[in-house]
Parts: C-alpha cells; sequence; structure tokens
C-alpha cells in the first residue's frame, strides 16, 4: 500500500512541477503587464537588500581590521606594561611613582609560571642619533635577546642583538627600515653613529614591517621601522640622571613581553603573573596586564552583537519594501476578482489560487533582491574606493538579504493570497457581471 501512494506521488512530481512553472510565467507575466508599479513596489526591496548587505559588509570588513590587528599582537603573548602608581597607592603603600616593573619581576614570572616558554624585556626612551651630516630623533628600545624572536622581527642584513652583547656590555644597535634609510650611508652594517654622547655600532637592519591599516585597540602595534634598538642596559648611557656605568638589576623597565606555550594556557598564566606582581609589588598596581588572545575572544563577542544591530536595523528598510509589496498584491487581488473566479469556475482549488498570488509575491520579491544584491555590491566597492574603509563581501553578505526577500514575500504575500483563496467563484463572476 505504502509502496503504491510513493509511486502515485513520484507520477505526479512532473504535473506538479509543470503546474508551478505555469504559476510563475504568469506571476512574471503579471508583474511585466505593469511594469511602472512593480518597479516602484520592488523598489523598496531592493533599497531594503543594499541596506543589508552594506551593513553586513562594513561589520565584517570592521571585525576583520580588528581582529587582524589583535591577532599581529600574538595571541600566546602577553603583554606586562608599567605605569605610574595611583596616588591612593602612594599615600597608602608608600609606593614611589617611579616604580613599575623590573628585572627582578621578568626572573619571577619566568621562575612562578609553569606555561611561561621566554620573557622579553625593554625599555623604551628617546634619543639624539648624529651622523656626520644630520641629527635624528627617534625612539630607542633597549631590549633583551628574546625581543626579536618573540615579537617576530626580523633582519634584513646584519643580526639582532644577542644575549652576549647583553652580557659584554657592547655598543651596538640594529636599525629599523626607515630609520636606515634616512641615515644613507650611515646606516649600513659595520658604520658607527653617535647616540646622546656614545659611539655605536651598527649590527643589524630590520626587514621592512608592514603595519596593515590604523586600528584602535586597548594595545596598539608599534611602528619598528622608525625605532633603533640597543642592547638592554644601555639604556643608562643616555638617561640623563645617570650616576654609574654598571646595569642595576632593579632598573626600570617599559614592558615585559610574556610567551605562553599555546594559546588556551593565556588566561591562567595572566592570572598567575597578576598574583606574582601583586606579591611583589606589595598590593601596589604600578603595571598593566594586556592578553591579546583575551582582546580576541572579547572582540568576537562584541562584533557578534554589533553584526546582529546592523543587521536589524537594515532590516526594517526590507520591512517597509515589504509593506509597499502587500499593498501592490491586495491591488492587484482586487483587480483581478473576475479572473480568480473564472479559475474557480474551471476547477482551480483554493490551494491553487493561494498558490499563484504567494508565488507572484516572492518573484516581485526575489527580482528585488537579485537587483538589489548587484546594486549593493557596486555600493560596497565605491564606498572601500572613496572612504578606504575595510569592507568585506562573503557568502553570508549575499544569502542574508537574498533569504530575507524572499521571506519578506511570503509573509506579506499570505495575506492577498488568503483573500484572494477564499473568494467564492460565484460571487466573484457577479462582483464584474
Amino acid at each position: 500500500m505504502h509502496a503504491e501512494r510513493f509511486i502515485f506521488k513520484m507520477e505526479r512530481l512532473p504535473i506538479v512541477f509543470d503546474s508551478y512553472r505555469k504559476m510563475l510565467l504568469v506571476a512574471l507575466r503579471s508583474i511585466f503587464l505593469h511594469k511602472l508599479r512593480s518597479a516602484l513596489s520592488i523598489l523598496g526591496v531592493v533599497c531594503g537588500v543594499m541596506a543589508v548587505l552594506t551593513m553586513i559588509s562594513i561589520g565584517e570588513g570592521a571585525r576583520k581590521e580588528v581582529l587582524e590587528g589583535i591577532r599581529k599582537l600574538g595571541t600566546t603573548l602577553i603583554y606586562v606594561r608599567s605605569t605610574a602608581a595611583s596616588e591612593s597607592a602612594v599615600y597608602n603603600h608608600g609606593a614611589s611613582p617611579a616604580n613599575g616593573l623590573t628585572l627582578h619581576d621578568r626572573d619571577r614570572i619566568q621562575s612562578g609560571c609553569c606555561h611561561v616558554t621566554a620573557v622579553a624585556a625593554a625599555k623604551e626612551l628617546s634619543a639624539d642619533i648624529f651622523t656626520q651630516s644630520q641629527r635624528i630623533s627617534t625612539p630607542v628600545i633597549a631590549c633583551s635577546d628574546e625581543y626579536a624572536r618573540i615579537l617576530g622581527l626580523s633582519t634584513q642584513q646584519g643580526r639582532f642583538i644577542k644575549k652576549m652583547d647583553i652580557e659584554w656590555d657592547s655598543k651596538v644597535c640594529v636599525l629599523g627600515q626607515h630609520i636606515a634609510e634616512k641615515m644613507f650611508e650611515n646606516g649600513r652594517i659595520g658604520s658607527c653613529l653617535r647616540i646622546g654622547d656614545d659611539i655605536f655600532t651598527v649590527i643589524g637592519r630590520l626587514a621592512q614591517i608592514s603595519l596593515g591599516s590604523e586600528t584602535d585597540t586597548v594595545i596598539s602595534k608599534r611602528n619598528y621601522n622608525e625605532m633603533l634598538f640597543i642592547p638592554l642596559g644601555q639604556e643608562r648611557l643616555l638617561a640623563e640622571d645617570a650616576t654609574d656605568n654598571n646595569l642595576s638589576h632593579a632598573a626600570g623597565l617599559s614592558e615585559l613581553i610574556v610567551e605562553v606555550d599555546n594559546e588556551s594556557a593565556v588566561s591562567a598564566s595572566v592570572d598567575i603573573i597578576s598574583r606574582i606582581l601583586e606579591v611583589a609589588h606589595n598590593a601596589v598596581i604600578d603595571y598593566e596586564i594586556i592578553a591579546p588572545a583575551e582582546l580576541l575572544a572579547e572582540a568576537q563577542k562584541t562584533q557578534r552583537t554589533f553584526n546582529m544591530v546592523l543587521a536589524a536595523i537594515a532590516s526594517i528598510a526590507l520591512l517597509v519594501g515589504g509593506i509597499g509589496i502587500m499593498n501592490i498584491m491586495l491591488a492587484s487581488v482586487s483587480e483581478r476578482t473576475r479572473e480568480i473566479g473564472i479559475r474557480r469556475a474551471v476547477g482551480a482549488s483554493r490551494q491553487d489560487i493561494l498558490a499563484q498570488f504567494l508565488i507572484e509575491s516572492v518573484a516581485m520579491t526575489f527580482i528585488g533582491g537579485i537587483v538589489g544584491v548587484l546594486l549593493g555590491t557596486g555600493a560596497v566597492c565605491l564606498i572601500s574606493l572613496m572612504a578606504t574603509w575595510e569592507m568585506t563581501i562573503n557568502a553570508w553578505a549575499v544569502l542574508v538579504p537574498l533569504v530575507l526577500s524572499v521571506a519578506v514575500g511570503l509573509f506579506f504575500g499570505i495575506f492577498p493570497a488568503v483573500k484572494a483563496a477564499r473568494m467564492e467563484p460565484i460571487n466573484a463572476l457577479r462582483h464584474y457581471t
């Protein structure tokens, strides 16, 4: 019995498909018969689809830009930055405003957290660089030997600072790409520069580092192309109040960059480091801890909410277009009352009339969706060129407005279609007799 029913349904499939094909042709004929009216109705859907596609593209572009900027900071890195102690901390704990991170903190973190693989220390300051013919003011970073490897900095020529440079108290330096270009011949490997009152030998030149577009984040990526690097400990020569020539183990640092063994251990490591520093600094918060992995997770969560809000706002335009479609379909039902009566009289069922008007409504919104996607794509490309915004068109940006346009056609076409299907054949024919 079930087999016979299945065979019967399969035999009727071609008839059903042919019936819907004819309904679609009738719907398209009705749409193109009233070109101006249909175009004005579809225009609302076109604007709505354009708005949805553009909003999604802007949101996706912003998401990629922000997340890529955070990823470049390293999702397995933890940045510990020195900050000034608050006035209350100075008063309550007797902390000095000049306190902050020290090499002692580096050693404590290295030995106190099992997930830490390396810790790079750095001290940032400004200095004047003198060559034979010019004077250049640039940021200088006194750093440990792990600094370049942890941050992924590579040299185009020569080498970066090594551990022996720090141990031997060598007066050497590494130039960023742009600084080296400004110095011309003096930027070559082996040449000598005067930094402050001391002579340093150039031992390396960094490769060009692409910064991408500028993104406002909690922690910004430095422009290493404009910087000069010296071994940690040589910063004492550039300090205005330097009184001795020995590196103090308690010398203040600008930051510590902690590398952990995997991304999943970042959150636990942040808690451990925070506790280590809290104890070491006697509960004085003269530092801040920033984990790009945690920023990344928070940015992804925020961006998802932002995208939903954008899509909801843009969908309002689609709803307005849908109301226009419903108005036109109601007018069409009134105009075609006699046609409905004749079709019912010759054997068309209520389901056939319902399907006919639903197909016509969906056809109008789908045409509007296609046109809206094409115009929206052009608008996105134009905005990207003129405003230099990062905008991305992906599959979701195209599929979501198309699906919404079909849904709008179904939703706002139901009432006119039901009204047409409920007409009695005799009353419909008598109305226009």
